[in-house]
């Protein structure tokens, strides 16, 4: 009678078996976890690029209408500030006055687009932004200074109204707010029409729009960094005037804004450095927009 030999796994197989099936799935699920971890990692960053590089080009669209010699910077603690003048056309100018007793009207060659601004009446019109006329804007500290004190001879000047001149076809005639004398000829006759100042400011990890908040000699900053008794200007704190533009702004210890002055071979540069960060990823951009106005 022949014996029936039972065959099967041993106690020292079978935990043998368990324990490499149980290093394979930890290396199988560490693997897929590393792969989705570094997936979502790499779509986050890809998200603050974008919205990094968006930030980046607002700010540059908005410095290429900067009125020559108006940028400034300014950094006090964590915040960080750039100021400009934007302009809203550029032309060439008839006959200012430059010597002599001061003018309040002067002629310039037609806008394209064309471009005028009726006279104000404050009892009866609503409120409008003002307008300034610019002639040759060669240094940043007197163009901020002449606005703030209405400096006469300066280099600009508040305009009351802009129309078409009927006597000369082709000009259009302007008014001053107030008899005016512009301090230095442009060597090409260049006039910009411009608006009040612009900042863009980092504060802590947000980076803000101010307008509407006029000139002044000093630069302003952020109302947490200006208290009252400082005597130093307060930038609005308000809508329409300050407008959120982007956030997750971690520039610890990095410049935001810098101003590279010009040089013979090339106008000035503004360079831009950003450090965005979310859920640990950071993303460091930086870009340089060239100053192309000139006086």
């Amino acid at each position: 009678m022949k014996s029936i030999v039972q065959q099967g796994f041993t106690l020292v197989e079978m935990v043998i078996t368990i324990l490499i099936a149980a290093i394979l799935s930890v290396g199988i699920v560490n693997y897929i976890g590393d792969s989705v971890e570094g997936f979502s990692s790499s779509a986050n960053r890809n998200r603050l690029a974008s919205s990094g590089r968006t930030v980046l080009d607002r700010l540059a669209m908005e410095l290429h209408n900067a009125v020559p010699n108006s940028v400034r910077t300014r950094s006090v603690a964590n915040q960080q500030c750039i100021e400009y003048v934007p302009f809203i056309r550029a032309t060439s100018y008839v006959d200012p006055a430059f010597n002599g007793p001061p003018s309040d009207v002067f002629d310039m060659v037609v806008l394209n687009p064309s471009l005028t601004f009726p006279p104000h009446d404050p009892l009866t019109d609503p409120p409008r932004k003002p307008l300034y006329a610019v002639i040759y804007p060669i240094s940043v500290a007197d163009l901020y200074l002449d606005a703030a004190q209405a400096s006469s001879p300066g280099i600009i000047a508040g305009i009351s109204s802009i129309q078409e001149n009927i006597d000369h076809q082709g000009r259009l005639s302007v008014a001053l707010e107030n008899p005016h004398l512009f301090r230095l000829r442009s060597p090409v006759n260049r006039i910009y029409i411009a608006e009040s100042p612009v900042s863009f400011c980092m504060v802590d990890s947000r980076i803000f729009r101010y307008s509407d908040y006029g000139f002044h000699a000093q630069q302003p900053t952020p109302l947490s960094e200006c208290p009252p008794s400082s005597g130093t200007l307060c930038l609005p704190e308000t809508s329409p005037s300050r407008r959120l533009i982007t956030d997750r702004v971690v520039n610890t210890g990095v410049g935001a804004f810098e101003v590279i002055a010009a040089t013979l071979r090339r106008n000035a540069i503004v360079s831009i450095t950003l450090a965005f960060e979310d859920q640990g990823d950071v993303v460091n951009l930086k870009h340089e927009v060239l100053l192309r106005n000139v006086p």
